[in-house]
């Protein structure tokens, strides 16, 4: 092990990945699983896109997206003041309206909500993220442990086949 831009990190094939590294490419697996369940029950490709796998699954990690959502933002907005403020603010705006307009996440009225806030987190916000906050935030904002990282992937598995992605 070798130190990457202060952290430790494991090398392999010459590959150096930190922590925050880490934890944004599991991050942008969960958005990405997030999206394409989402895309499906929208679409209707199941027999029942609220079939409950499906659901739990949206639930799931709608709450999760919903939480790291926040906290990168509250922390960007302390930090910068520039143009990634309107960015943030359409971020917030898709919060607020999914928050205000759909009790029920798991049907196609929950869908177009949710994947109105993936479209809101832009790659750019995602790149200034990884550039401006620490280490510390992005763990206190993922959340992440091999046990919810092996759930994300058990609840994933579990809605694909409910939508008939499997």
């Amino acid at each position: 092990m070798r130190a990457c831009m202060g952290h430790r990190v494991v090398r392999s094939d010459r590959i150096c990945m930190n922590e925050t590294d880490f934890i944004r490419q599991q991050l942008a697996a969960e958005r990405s699983h997030l999206r394409e369940v989402l895309e499906a029950v929208r679409r209707g490709t199941a027999a029942n896109a609220n079939a409950r796998p499906a659901a739990l699954y949206i639930d799931w990690a709608s709450r999760r997206l919903v939480q790291q959502l926040a906290a990168h933002q509250a922390a960007l907005e302390v930090l910068d003041s520039g143009p990634a403020t309107v960015q943030l603010a359409r971020v917030s705006a898709a919060v607020s309206k999914l928050i205000a307009t759909t009790a029920d996440r798991h049907g196609a009225a929950g869908a177009d909500g949710l994947l109105a806030v993936l479209d809101a987190w832009t790659e750019p916000l995602d790149i200034l993220a990884a550039q401006r906050l620490r280490v510390g935030h992005w763990r206190q904002a993922a959340r992440l442990s091999a046990d919810s990282i092996l759930e994300e992937r058990q609840l994933y598995a579990a809605a694909r086949g409910a939508v008939g992605l499997a």
